[in-house]
């Protein structure tokens, strides 16, 4: 089966959700916190922005240093919204170098291993079921970045020019999750609602124990 076999609205669709990526995740993000008020969406929504600052950053630091550069100026590789109705939305044309789909990619994906991470052994104590989660979500991750950064080098922008993006990405990426971990709490970074095992004997508090014999007592 080759290209020419696949129907081209299907083909059509794939690049259009391509094009919209991530500036898409970004507005899904925040309908999605207005219509559950899910403490994880909606500080990952600020994180989206804190990211579309780095970049923002990012391109100043390359343009004073090494002189103004931009990415491929093709309209199909270019991220977010292409065709603005007003001129307000134009500060999400991404075109600065170096590549904001990859960076956005890589930092979100960095985001998300990190925070499957923190829960990990959470769902381990929770059964194999829940073991398996984590190394499917790790799978999924890196195969979509694989995949997404394949697509990017194949029709626009350079090898160095990803990795560069990719670097500074997972450093982002890092950085503003332990950042919005420290600020709004673990909980801001619990998608999935689960319980945070904390080990009592680490913060120094008692754990007590019953026991049927009135000569029981309790440990710590």
């Amino acid at each position: 089966m080759s290209l020419a076999d696949v129907p081209s609205y299907l083909l059509d669709a794939i690049v259009e959700i391509h094009s919209l990526l991530p500036d898409s995740i970004l507005f899904g993000s925040l309908l999605l916190y207005f219509l559950t008020h899910h403490m994880a969406i909606g500080v990952f929504a600020v994180f989206l922005m804190e990211m579309v600052g780095a970049h923002r950053l990012t391109a100043w630091i390359f343009s004073q240093s090494v002189g103004q550069t931009k990415s491929s100026g093709s309209l199909r590789c270019r991220a977010g919204f292409t065709t603005p109705q007003y001129q307000y939305q134009r500060i999400f044309a991404h075109e600065a170098y170096p590549s904001y789909s990859i960076f956005s990619v890589t930092a979100i994906a960095t985001y998300l291993g990190l925070s499957t991470s923190a829960f990990s052994p959470t769902m381990d104590q929770m059964g194999e079921e829940w073991t398996a989660r984590s190394i499917v979500a790790y799978s999924f991750i890196g195969l979509f970045l694989l995949s997404f950064f394949l697509a990017r080098l194949w029709s626009c922008e350079s090898m160095s020019e990803l990795f560069i993006a990719m670097l500074i990405a997972m450093i982002t990426g890092a950085v503003f999750f332990y950042l919005n971990q420290a600020v709004f709490g673990v909980e801001a970074v619990n998608f999935l609602g689960l319980p945070y095992l904390v080990q009592k004997d680490k913060e120094g508090t008692p754990i007590y124990v019953c026991s049927p014999s009135p000569t029981g007592s309790s440990s710590s």
